[in-house]
């Protein structure tokens, strides 16, 4: 069985039309059992990945790692089955509100086992801005990692940026600020496509969005609120990435990030490949940095999900404190 959740994610699937970001993939037989058997060594190479994010990471005070792991299969049986409500997620004795729990579930997988935000702080009150907050589990983990951090969480669909902010209201998540907004190079009011299918989906970009509806919002600049500096920078929104960052260099606020990890969209339909120009914006402030992603062999250009990590060159404590390192 392939992974629908990943395959949504990349924009294939009943949201993606047929297609991976946009681009046209050959259908037939030959081609379905292919997707079918790279479907199933993907299970469980993402299962692989993950487990041993949780392995190396640190500990969240309070829960155990068998806690977090064990009720990873229950919320995917729950949703895969339609058991219980399916705008509530039910994990480590909380309950979050959200817009279906198949999106959440693989948001949960992301960030509390596979460990994609883990980042290693001297600081006991880090400054974090997670940007594409969606429901709020990233602000969560980062509660739970540093219960004293100050957190600005961006969301951009109107939506979730409710739920979002009654999540850390019934959560009584302290220190975070929930933000209704785009972030994009210039203030003012612009589309955002929903992605009424799989809520991870949303974008600026209207092929991201799966082709949902377009809302106005309000529109934001992040280097006006990178401040006197930021500890940790969380990036995942969904093809707006390269506009922000090179807005957050050209402000001189890039150099003033200590350490981030970036959800770097590639091969965007409509879109000119420019990861090159990306990572010069970083590696010109003095970061280096550390890149995972995966790529099926023999389908030509596809849409990727790939994960930056950026940590300043010379800093020991970055890269997630060594998880990437092999």
């Amino acid at each position: 069985m392939v992974n629908k959740d990943m395959d949504e994610r990349r924009g294939v699937g009943p949201a993606g039309n047929g297609k991976q970001g946009g681009v046209s993939r050959p259908q037939g037989a030959e081609f379905s059992f292919r997707r079918w058997l790279v479907g199933r060594g993907r299970q469980g190479y993402e299962l692989l990945v993950a487990l041993r994010g949780l392995y190396r990471a640190g500990e969240l005070p309070g829960f155990s790692k068998a806690s977090i792991l064990a009720d990873w299969p229950r919320q995917k049986a729950g949703a895969e089955h339609g058991k219980g409500d399916d705008d509530v997620l039910r994990f480590l004795g909380r309950t979050f509100a959200c817009r279906g729990r198949r999106a959440a579930g693989v948001a949960y997988r992301e960030i509390f086992i596979k460990r994609d935000y883990e980042f290693v702080s001297a600081n006991p009150t880090p400054r974090i801005l997670d940007c594409g907050a969606n429901i709020g589990l990233a602000t969560l983990f980062f509660k739970l990692r540093y219960p004293e951090s100050r957190i600005d969480a961006f969301e951009a669909d109107p939506d979730l940026a409710a739920l979002l902010a009654r999540n850390v209201r019934e959560n009584a998540l302290a220190g975070v600020r929930v933000h209704a907004c785009a972030l994009a190079g210039a203030e003012g009011e612009i589309d955002f496509h929903r992605n009424a299918a799989f809520s991870l989906c949303g974008s600026l970009q209207a092929s991201r969005g799966g082709g949902g509806e377009a809302v106005r919002v309000p529109a934001c600049r992040l280097s006006e609120w990178i401040g006197d500096g930021v500890d940790f920078l969380k990036m995942d929104i969904e093809g707006a990435e390269s506009e922000v960052v090179a807005e957050l260099f050209e402000a001189g606020a890039l150099e003033r990030v200590r350490e981030a990890v970036v959800e770097y969209h590639h091969n965007l339909e409509g879109r000119r490949a420019s990861l090159a120009q990306f990572l010069a914006f970083w590696e010109r402030v003095g970061f280096a940095y550390q890149v995972a992603a995966e790529c099926d062999p023999g389908d030509g250009p596809c849409f990727q999900d790939i994960l930056i990590r950026f940590w300043r060159a010379g800093d020991r404590e970055g890269c997630g404190g060594d998880r990437w390192s092999a």
